[in-house]
């Protein structure tokens, strides 16, 4: 190799390491303004869904950060809705609510619970043979 090209490459990985550090920096910048300004939003989570029977029932724990409007509905296997329950309020905090199940056959269901913000759906299987 000639002087020529031990400075070429010297000057490549000189040019290349400072666009590394660059971009290593501006991402850990972004990072830390999302991280800082911008805070993930508050939602509602669903932390147990538990099938109770005689009569049939669901038992919904809910957490809440802040006062929200909660709607479920049932839905079947392909997803379509078929019975809803009337709207709650809810203040911040966990929060257990009780829904009388409609005379349904055995099999898959799907319980939605939607506020302004988002969606939740989970399964469950109703027996009652």
């Amino acid at each position: 190799m000639s002087e020529q090209d031990l400075l070429n490459v010297r000057t490549a990985l000189i040019v290349t390491l400072s666009a590394l550090v660059l971009l290593i920096l501006w991402r850990r910048l972004r990072q830390h303004i999302l991280a800082k300004d911008m805070p993930a939003p508050a939602y509602a989570e669903l932390i147990t869904l538990e099938l109770a029977y005689h009569p049939a029932r669901l038992r919904v724990e809910v957490k809440v950060p802040g006062p929200q409007l909660i709607r479920t509905r049932l839905l079947d296997q392909r997803h379509a809705a078929f019975h809803s329950w009337e709207e709650v309020s809810l203040a911040a905090g966990e929060h257990i609510l009780e829904r009388a199940l409609p005379n349904l056959p055995d099999g898959v269901y799907f319980l939605e619970m939607a506020t302004a913000t988002q969606r939740t759906v989970r399964q469950f299987r109703l027996q009652q043979a």
